[in-house]
């Protein structure tokens, strides 16, 4: 389990801080499916060159449910609503907005998962950060409420959260059968190229060549990001002893490190009094999620 929580806690620390490059990286007159697609093909080139095995396609086929499962639901439709959530609102918001992913996959634990139930220290910590939330939808970056774009973009990074707990929970279900970094080059190289084909007939070719330094720098360190992050974190779901729940809740490093790290980075991007209110409430939930029975027996000290 301290294996697991170790590498949740590398993975968290690197998805913090995507947000902003994602936002950067859209700044250069691109579009979010290309951009996904160039980023997790290369990704799977990269993996595949240090996973290549004899007998790699029969795994494939053999464990194809939960390969499509990655490909189609975690890749093409989550990251695809993540790359338009991150494009419709403000790079601190949607980190703020991803910090809701432990205590959703909480709940999509509770029903889907065999061995991970709610009690009611976690029921408390979703209703608190259910109220965080709603305050941070209420407003924008700049304090006004926001837009329908900008609830599009709110409703769409929930969903993306959704897609990708269902497919943790098939990951951490099916412990142990699949080598995680093979899995993650099979996940990111036929995702990312159908995202790619998709985005080319959606949104059309965007040639990458010529682009600023800026623009290569944000696509480089989220290569990076992606190489390392997911293979660490289907590491840690497939730990033995571990639980969806409990290594989700390591991703509460993600709205603190993302939000402040898109107020430095971004122009335009400032800490707001609802941005700020609403971290704070999400991150109290997720104080009551592991501290729970402690704080009841410091309130009551007569309960076990």
């Amino acid at each position: 389990m301290k294996k697991g929580l170790f590498y949740a806690i590398l993975a968290s620390v690197l998805w913090a801080i995507v947000n902003p490059f994602i936002k950067q990286g859209l700044s250069y007159d691109f579009t979010p499916m290309n951009f996904a697609g160039i980023r997790f093909t290369t990704v799977g080139i990269i993996l595949f060159a240090y996973t290549w095995h004899k007998g790699m396609w029969k795994e494939i086929k053999q464990h194809r449910k939960l390969f499509l499962n990655l490909i189609l639901i975690n890749m093409f439709m989550g990251y695809t609503a993540f790359y338009f959530g991150v494009d419709f609102v403000s790079g601190a918001i949607s980190s703020i907005i991803m910090g809701m992913t432990p205590l959703i996959n909480v709940l999509l634990a509770h029903l889907l998962a065999s061995n991970d139930r709610l009690n009611t220290h976690k029921i408390v910590s979703l209703i608190v950060s259910f109220i965080g939330l709603l305050l941070i939808v209420g407003m924008g970056s700049n304090g006004e409420p926001l837009s329908w774009k900008g609830i599009a973009g709110v409703v769409l990074l929930l969903l993306n959260i959704v897609l990708q707990g269902y497919s943790a929970i098939s990951v951490s279900e099916d412990k142990g059968k699949v080598n995680p970094i093979f899995l993650n080059a099979v996940q990111m190289f036929f995702g990312g190229l159908l995202i790619y084909i998709v985005g080319i007939g959606s949104e059309g070719y965007h040639s990458f060549i010529g682009k600023p330094g800026g623009f290569y720098l944000s696509l480089g360190i989220l290569i990076f990001i992606s190489v390392f992050a997911f293979s660490f974190w289907f590491i840690a779901l497939q730990s033995k002893g571990a639980k969806v729940s409990d290594i989700n809740m390591c991703r509460l490093i993600n709205p603190i490190l993302g939000a402040v790290l898109s107020w430095l980075m971004l122009p335009g991007e400032y800490p707001t009094f609802s941005t700020v209110a609403g971290m704070v409430i999400i991150v109290s939930s997720l104080v009551i999620y592991f501290k729970g029975p402690q704080i009841i027996r410091k309130i009551k000290p007569g309960i076990a």
